[in-house]
C-alpha cells in the first residue's frame, strides 16, 4: 500500500509501458542494449552517490526512472552517448542544488546537453504511434495516472492547452502549415514529454497557479523555437522556462517571509 502512493511507482509504469510498446510494437528506433545501458548507468551512479553521501545503501527508484526515459527520449546509432547521457543527468541531479532539491529535471538537462554539444551523436526522434490506437489510449491512461498522483495534472492541462493555442496562432495568423502547427501533439514523443519531463514534483513549482504558469511559459517558448525552425524545441523550451522561471522562483522562496 506504501508504494502505491508513491508518485513514482505510477510514473515507472507509464515509462514501462511506454518502453514495452515501443520494442515490441511501435518499432521505435532504441534497442534494448541501449535501454539497458542508459537505465545501469543511471541506477549504479545514484546507488554509489547517495551511497557515500548519506551511508544510505537502497534501490535508486528515481535512477531508474531516469535511465528509462533516457532510453526512450534519446537516440543514437552508439551505446556510448546513452551512457553519457545518464551520467550527465545524475550528476548535475546531485550537483546543482537549491535547498536540498535538484533544480532541473535529470533528463531535461542531460538531454539539452546532449543535443546541443553532441548533435552527430544525440537527436531525439519524433515517435509516432502509427497504428497502435489501442496501445495509445492505455499508455496515456498511465500517464494521466502518473500525472494525477503527482499532483501535476494542471500542468498538464495549462501546457497542452497552451500548445494548441499557440499552434492555432501559428496557423491562422502566421501561415503555418496545419501539420507544422497541430502534428507534433499526436505523435508519442509529444505525449512522452508532457506526461513524463515536465511533470517532476520536485522541479516544478508547488503552488498551482504557478504550475499553470510554468505549463503555458513552456508552450509559449516553444511555439517560439519552433518558428525559429529550431530542432528538438521543447526540451530547449522546458529548460529555458525553468532557467528563467524557476530557478529564480526557488531562490525567491529559499529567502523565506523575512527577507520579503
Amino acid at each position: 500500500m506504501r508504494m502505491l502512493n508513491d508518485p513514482r511507482m505510477f510514473i515507472l509504469l507509464f515509462l514501462m509501458s511506454f518502453t514495452l510498446a515501443g520494442q515490441f510494437y511501435l518499432g521505435f528506433f532504441q534497442g534494448w542494449r541501449d535501454i539497458i545501458a542508459s537505465v545501469v548507468t543511471a541506477v549504479l551512479l545514484e546507488f554509489m552517490i547517495v551511497g557515500l553521501k548519506h551511508r544510505t545503501w537502497k534501490f535508486p527508484l528515481s535512477a531508474l526512472i531516469t535511465g528509462l526515459g533516457i532510453g526512450l527520449l534519446l537516440s543514437s546509432h552508439l551505446t556510448w552517448p546513452y551512457v553519457l547521457t545518464s551520467v550527465l543527468a545524475i550528476t548535475i541531479k546531485h550537483a546543482v542544488r537549491i535547498g536540498n532539491r535538484h533544480v532541473f529535471n535529470p533528463n531535461n538537462v542531460a538531454m539539452v546537453l546532449m543535443l546541443f554539444f553532441l548533435p552527430q551523436y544525440a537527436v531525439s526522434t519524433p515517435k509516432q504511434w502509427t497504428n497502435g490506437m489501442e496501445v495509445m489510449v492505455i499508455i496515456l491512461l498511465f500517464g494521466f495516472l502518473a500525472a494525477y498522483k503527482a499532483k501535476r495534472i494542471d500542468t498538464v492541462l495549462s501546457f497542452a492547452t497552451g500548445f494548441a493555442l499557440f499552434a492555432a496562432l501559428c496557423h491562422w495568423g502566421l501561415g503555418e502549415p496545419f501539420f507544422f502547427s497541430f502534428g507534433p501533439m499526436l505523435g508519442a514523443a509529444f505525449q512522452l514529454f508532457t506526461f513524463f519531463m515536465i511533470t517532476d514534483p520536485r522541479t516544478t513549482p508547488e503552488s498551482r497557479s504557478s504550475r499553470i504558469t510554468f505549463g503555458l511559459f513552456i508552450a509559449m517558448a516553444d511555439a517560439i523555437l519552433r518558428v525559429a525552425e529550431v530542432n528538438h524545441s521543447l526540451f530547449y523550451a522546458a529548460f529555458l522556462v525553468t532557467l528563467l522561471m524557476g530557478l529564480p522562483l526557488r531562490l525567491w522562496k529559499l529567502r523565506g517571509p523575512s527577507h520579503g
